[in-house]
């Protein structure tokens, strides 16, 4: 496949300057079909038609997509009709038995039913209000529908005429295969007229546009989520109501920044009209979170509705369901990668799900188990009693509430079992944090090394909350919404304006998106995860927590065919030549620190089911053959290795359909992990004579249920290692002592080839996060100057992102 390098401009660039497009875009001839022969050439609206082909494949084709729209206008009829049934048209006394003469005659379900014409002749008057907001609801909801039928239909024509892919396929083809089909769809008949051929980034950035805005404002804590609450403190609040509400402040609404899908509004783009559009966005906040409230009463009867109708029979059948947890919708963004698409991210977190609980029930309080165990010990006992009583004679439970105490006790007994501890099991969390980490990529941290602190629980339960908390919070969340609206979110409006100018660039044939989105190492990377000298990021403008590189990373493994930029692929190939270097000295004593993180990444992979063992005993085993003896932390030698570590027969969960497939069928081995074991087993094929053939990568790829997991598992892990140790290094002062010529020789150099680079180069001073309103009130004076010119008259180069100082001692700026 040709290079195809995305470029992209600053803000305040047109479509139509022909000088502002790149070199290879500029005498660009786009051909044209005639009329009836390329029917999905110019497509308008790319953003919702590459959405819609994404939806379609993971909804299983347009049958199943429409008849999910159907039943969820049948399924909101039945809980209007039916509440209204239970409130206005049932007799209680009567089906109660309280208003029979004779207590012992049967009542009937015929006889507690009020007949159909004096119930809807005797109704309140507030439930017809209800009733009629709920009918307009449900006719915007009916036109919706209509609307989505013909939508579907042509993507099912698009997928049959353009892609080839008939809904029988559709279970069994990867998206991976999809996104190819489309790209070479667009080299035919042109559905995006600016460009030639379209990236898997192109078309990632149009499908997530909005998405990564949000990932990314999460990622700098730009959104008010934290609310304090007496006797509890902070919590973490993000319900579906509050964040649909910022999703239609922020993006799609009708006064929000973006003119349309994928352009930004032009005065979002100039720096002298940031405090006029502070105070229009903020009114705007303002009167969505008075709508709020005043709808808040109706959505809150809703709330009730849908939750009882949801849970009631699933928490009777299964009470542990409110002991169970799931991740919260800040963990959703928390955790998200840039441009992962959401099966991607789907899957990820449900290999996360058993490790992190696991981890969870680590942590048991000692006086709360003593408690449960007493109580669940007097409602078994009077439970078993009336088991006892029921089966020598039934007639038991037609003693008036036998029945109901009897689920009460029953509900007691398991709610209590879940705060017992099991004495048989011992896990360690320090183990199990590594685990959670090589699946879901991220923790904060100040949770690492003190997993098993109750602050480093607290602070994962943020991300992994039980899901009693999410019901609970969904229930109160009408009440709350208005008032983050109104008295939180608000006062962040020019926080917010200036989150857009600084962090929006205009991608050609793909619009305004994300600065984060693009991955760029050099505007966007961190210092403490990379070498020097390769960020020109301030505090700023960096993302956190690793986010662009782990992004990076995530990205080019599940589209091994997408060409990086140059930036990036030099810091991925220097990553690489490190893990290379690490494999290369386990088991040697002299270089025990610099392999450390090497061999705990490596470890971390044992215990995670899958047949990760194969792997990881093939390297090790192979290195071993070539410096002989490797020891690992806790296991000794490779090769007296333990029977879980050398197991091979685990062969991990078996797909079910291809859809759900994260990147290519065949691993490309592209990854960190791949790297290591080519470059061991190239070692050894060179260096070492054995008596039986080694071990190929395709023999281990073979027996693991998912290899480009396994390599992603593995990379996270590794690349956390690498930015522990620079940051422990650093808190401990040892790259103080480095000499000049060290620290020189260490430098990432832009002219160094990749196989030359390390990533054990000195830090930049560790700073403290700082917040977006420090960096506005560094700016606020420069732009108070560049107010006075006006904006009309200004040339369109002097359009630029502000120049921000980043806090260090010196104030020196870095751009």
């Amino acid at each position: 496949m040709a290079h195809l390098e995305t470029s992209y401009r600053r803000l305040d660039s047109y479509y139509d300057e022909e000088s502002e497009l790149p070199p290879h875009e500029r005498d660009l001839n786009i051909h044209v079909p005639e009329n009836g022969k390329a029917r999905w050439n110019h497509i308008e609206n790319l953003d919702e038609f590459f959405a819609r082909v994404y939806h379609y494949h993971q909804k299983h084709g347009f049958s199943c997509m429409m008849l999910s729209e159907v039943f969820e206008l049948v399924q909101f009829i039945f809980i209007v009709l039916f509440s209204t049934f239970l409130l206005q048209c049932v007799d209680y006394a009567v089906l109660f038995g309280e208003s029979k003469d004779d207590p012992k005659e049967k009542v009937t379900l015929g006889d507690a039913i009020i007949p159909l014409d004096q119930c809807t002749s005797s109704l309140d008057p507030i439930i017809v209000i209800c009733i009629i907001i709920a009918g307009v609801f449900w006719i915007l909801r009916l036109v919706k529908v209509i609307y989505h039928f013909f939508q579907f239909w042509e993507i099912k024509s698009f997928y049959t005429n353009a892609l080839k892919i008939s809904t029988e396929e559709l279970l069994n083809t990867t998206w991976h295969e999809v996104l190819k089909k489309v790209q070479q769809v667009q080299k035919e008949q042109q559905m995006c007229i600016h460009k030639a051929e379209l990236t898997e980034l192109d078309i990632y950035h149009r499908i997530l546009r909005f998405k990564n805005y949000m990932v990314a404002m999460v990622n700098k804590e730009l959104l008010p989520i934290r609310i304090f609450l007496p006797f509890v403190g902070d919590i973490i609040f993000l319900t579906n109501g509050y964040k649909y509400n910022l999703e239609m402040i922020l993006f799609w609404g009708p006064w929000s920044p973006f003119e349309n899908n994928w352009h930004l509004r032009e005065d979002y783009k100039r720096s002298g009209k940031r405090q006029e559009l502070a105070k229009m966005l903020s009114r705007r906040i303002l009167w969505i979170g008075i709508a709020n409230f005043l709808l808040s009463p109706f959505i809150f009867l809703w709330q009730i509705l849908y939750s009882f109708f949801s849970y009631a029979d699933l928490i009777k059948r299964q009470p542990g369901t409110l002991g169970a947890r799931r991740w919260s919708n800040y963990g959703r963004l928390y955790l998200r990668h840039f441009n992962e698409l959401d099966h991607e991210f789907q899957a990820r977190l449900a290999r996360g799900y058993k490790p992190s609980s696991k981890y969870m029930d680590v942590f048991v309080s000692e006086m709360l188990a003593v408690v449960a165990q007493n109580i669940a010990f007097f409602a078994a006992s009077i439970l078993a009693v009336l088991l006892l009583l029921t089966v020598y004679d039934e007639d038991v439970l037609t003693v008036e509430h036998v029945l109901t105490l009897m689920t009460i006790l029953g509900l007691i007994v398991t709610c209590c079992r879940l705060f017992i501890p099991d004495d048989h099991l011992v896990w360690c969390p320090e183990t199990l944090m590594q685990s959670v980490l090589a699946q879901i990529h991220y923790i904060p941290d100040d949770v690492k090394g003190t997993a098993h602190t109750w602050e480093a629980r607290n602070k994962f339960s943020r991300l992994f909350q039980y899901k009693a908390v999410h019901y609970l919070e969904e229930l109160l969340s009408p009440l709350i919404t208005p008032y983050i609206l109104c008295f939180k979110l608000r006062y962040k409006a020019l926080d917010i304006v200036d989150f857009y100018h600084n962090f929006t660039v205009d991608v050609v044939g793909v619009g305004d998106v994300c600065s984060f989105a693009q991955m760029d190492i050099r505007k966007h990377g961190n210092p403490q995860w990379m070498s020097d000298g390769k960020s020109e990021a301030t505090q700023y403008q960096q993302a956190e927590d690793g986010k662009c590189e782990l992004s990076l990373m995530h990205f080019t493994m599940t589209n091994p065919k997408w060409q990086p930029p140059q930036d990036c692929n030099m810091y991925i190939s220097a990553l690489k030549h490190q893990a290379q270097k690490d494999v290369g000295l386990l088991g040697r004593v002299e270089a025990e620190n610099t392999a450390l993180a090497m061999s705990t990444s490596l470890t971390s992979l044992q215990s995670i089911e899958g047949g990760y063992n194969t792997l990881l005993n093939s390297i090790v085993l192979q290195q071993s053959l070539l410096c002989g003896p490797t020891y690992l932390p806790g296991y000794g030698p490779a090769t007296s290795m333990s029977p879980a570590l050398t197991n091979t027969t685990s062969t991990g969960p078996v797909r079910g359909a291809l859809n759900k497939t994260e990147g290519p069928l065949k691993s490309s081995g592209n990854g960190l992990l791949g790297s290591v074991h080519s470059s061991t087993l190239m070692s050894n094929s060179i260096q070492c004579s054995v008596g039986s053939s080694p071990i190929s990568s395709a023999n281990v790829a073979a027996n693991i249920a998912d290899y480009t997991t396994a390599d992603m598992n593995f990379s996270a892990v590794y690349m956390h290692q690498l930015h522990d140790r620079k940051v422990e290094l650093h808190g401990s002062g040892q790259l103080e002592w480095q000499s000049e010529e060290e620290r020189e020789r260490r430098h990432w150099s832009a002219s160094e080839s990749p196989d030359r680079t390390t990533l054990a180069s000195p830090l930049h001073s560790q700073l403290p996060r700082i917040p977006v309103k420090d960096v506005r009130d560094q700016v606020l004076e420069e732009d108070s100057q560049e107010e006075e010119i006006d904006d009309d008259d200004r040339p369109p180069t002097e359009h630029l992102l502000v120049d921000v100082t980043d806090a260090r001692p010196d104030g020196a700026s870095s751009i």
